[in-house]
């Protein structure tokens, strides 16, 4: 029974990873019960595995390849620092907590990571996801069209959400394919050739019609990770990334014009007026986007003054349920987030919440490349190309913290850390195997990362 159990929180546990990450925002919607403020679906399988584990065995195992102390802090601090703001906040203190309450799904990654070919499911998951999510996105253009046709989904204050017009992730995830592309292995050169040319189609449709300032971060960040651990890759994305170049010649010569989210008066200039944007410099179509940057400085200034009001507000923070803009549009509703993933930690719950978030970012990135070495050094092509997978969708949200509250959104959260939890469990097994030796350890759990790949 309780494998049967297992292998269905194992297939639940897949299940809303997809749903997040093809449907995003509307899948957020999907509760229990359907209608009112019922129970994420998340929130679902992430109370049913935490209610079903051994949380003080987990624990332990994963203070085998991660200091645990940082995020022990964090979700203590954390849930201490909400139980008391919910209080007097009530559900607003619960709504912006979502980063503290999807970090549980490291535990819940690690867990089901666990079970028998989980890992396994997973990578063949992510190949169909990453897919799916490429070609939907490129329909993005037809936005408009979509919405018109699509099927409504009442939201949690009975809202209208359009099912299909799931587009929020698009630019990541656009460039997680791209990243998809270069990490695959290529057994011949004129397959290196066909994932350059993807790779670099996937990140000229990024730039040319998305038009999002953060894709240029995360283009640095990506090329940073992959001159790291796979320096090979960056030549690879250098034989697809003439097609942008060849597309803006086409694109000035035939005076065509492309639908762009800013302007459909693309150029090499444009790309260069972009980027000075987001230092608040820009005119004519970008002159929305700069003015942009200013009201952003403004907010956290405005954060800034009154964090360190005192000593104690500077340590504790503002906490929950307490909008940190004071900002709102033309229906009422306030920004509630400052639009930094970082500055909302530090505001939420002051300089002890912030430490302890960065040090556990750096934690998960020094077991996520010790296991990446590893894998690669014994021959486990397959498990070193998950854990890179994972790397590179782990370096795109983070570098896209800094100017959107990115963390503070489910579909990409409950995905960071879900992800996360499954890259420690590899690095644990690793761990347990070189403890035990190669030859000794078989645990059914660990087959698909045990065996050397023959790929």
């Amino acid at each position: 029974m309780s494998g049967a159990f297992g292998r269905f929180k194992a297939s639940a546990f897949l299940v809303v990873l997809a749903g997040y990450l093809l449907f995003n925002y509307p899948f957020m919607q999907l509760r229990i019960p359907p209608v009112g403020f019922g129970l994420p679906l998340g929130e679902v399988v992430l109370i049913v595995v935490l209610l079903s584990t051994d949380l003080p065995r987990v624990l332990l195992r994963m203070n085998a390849t991660v200091i645990l102390f940082p995020f022990l802090i964090w979700w203590s601090w954390g849930l201490g620092r909400f139980v008391f703001d919910v209080t007097t906040q009530g559900f607003w203190a619960l709504r912006d907590s979502t980063q503290l309450i999807e970090s549980l799904f490291l535990i819940v990654g690690f867990t089901l990571a666990g079970q028998p070919r989980t890992i396994e499911r997973l990578a063949r998951w992510l190949r169909s996801i990453i897919i799916i999510s490429c070609l939907y996105g490129l329909l993005i253009v037809f936005e408009a069209d979509i919405v018109a046709m699509s099927p409504i989904l009442p939201g949690a204050s009975d809202q209208a959400i359009p099912i299909f017009a799931a587009f929020a992730t698009t630019g990541t995830m656009l460039l997680w394919g791209a990243s998809y592309c270069l990490i695959q292995p290529q057994r011949s050169r004129a397959m290196q050739i066909r994932y350059g040319l993807a790779a670099g189609f996937l990140v000229a449709f990024a730039l040319v019609v998305l038009q999002a300032r953060t894709t240029y971060l995360q283009l640095l960040a990506l090329a940073g990770l992959m001159l790291l651990c796979r320096p090979r890759a960056l030549s690879q994305l250098a034989v697809g990334m003439p097609l942008l170049f060849v597309l803006l010649i086409v694109i000035t010569a035939f005076d065509l014009r492309i639908s762009g989210r800013l302007t459909s008066e693309i150029s090499l200039s444009f790309f260069w007026d972009h980027i000075l944007s987001s230092f608040g410099i820009g005119t004519g179509d970008l002159a929305g986007a700069a003015q942009g940057v200013d009201m952003r400085l403004g907010w956290w200034n405005h954060l800034y003054d009154k964090l360190t009001a005192d000593e104690v507000t500077l340590i504790t923070g503002l906490g929950y349920g307490i909008p940190l803009t004071n900002f709102s549009d033309t229906l009422g509703v306030t920004t509630r987030e400052p639009h930094n993933s970082v500055i909302s930690v530090t505001a939420r719950l002051g300089l002890i919440g912030i430490f302890a978030w960065i040090w556990m970012q750096v934690e998960l990135f020094r077991a996520g490349f010790r296991a990446f070495r590893d894998c690669r050094r014994t021959g486990r092509t397959d498990a070193a190309n998950l854990i890179l997978l994972v790397l590179a969708f782990a370096v795109l949200l983070l570098s896209s913290c800094f100017g959107e509250d990115t963390m503070e959104k489910p579909y990409y959260t409950i995905p960071y850390y879900a992800f996360w939890g499954v890259a420690l469990r590899i690095a644990y097994q690793l761990r347990v195997e070189a403890a035990r030796g190669y030859r000794a350890y078989t645990a059914p759990e660990t087959a698909w990362v045990s065996r050397p790949s023959t790929s």
